[in-house]
């Protein structure tokens, strides 16, 4: 497996839009704001947003996309202060248990400490989200809150 950031360019931007759109789109269930309710336009304009600032991917041995985190640079709505949040953090299924998450929040914490930001990564999704809060700890992220919905 090879970590690598991502350019801008048409060839990673159609690995980024393959991985997610065929592979989190139909995984990611939560009511009505279940991915399989994809808008693909709005979709890739965030891909290209997100890889434009920093995004990292995880290939396998074949160059076939298998984990992508994407970040962007923000600020509290009550604040100036920047931090770096996740515009997506997706692994294969077959993939996961195997390094690739590790790998790429490593990369993510690297950068984040780099340009000395905060780093903030979300778990967005109902299913089993305490288990993946968790495995988020593991990885030395700190748990600051959490989030709460009704209607999913």
């Amino acid at each position: 497996m090879n970590i690598r950031k991502l350019k801008n360019e048409d060839g990673d931007l159609k690995k980024v839009v393959e991985l997610l759109a065929g592979h989190f789109v139909p995984e990611h269930k939560m009511g009505p704001l279940s991915a399989i309710n994809v808008n693909l336009e709005k979709g890739v304009k965030w891909v290209i947003y997100n890889v434009s600032q920093v995004t990292w991917g995880v290939e396998n041995e074949e160059g076939v996309l298998i984990g992508s985190l994407g970040l962007y640079r923000t600020s509290p709505w009550y604040s100036d202060s920047e931090y770096l949040a996740d515009g997506w953090f997706y692994v294969l299924p077959e993939y996961r248990k195997t390094g690739v998450g590790k790998m790429l929040i490593d990369a993510a914490k690297d950068y984040a400490a780099e340009v000395q930001l905060p780093l903030i990564v979300g778990v967005f999704t109902s299913e089993d989200a305490e288990t993946k809060a968790k495995v988020m700890q593991k990885m030395g992220m700190t748990m600051v809150g959490g989030m709460f919905a009704a209607g999913v």
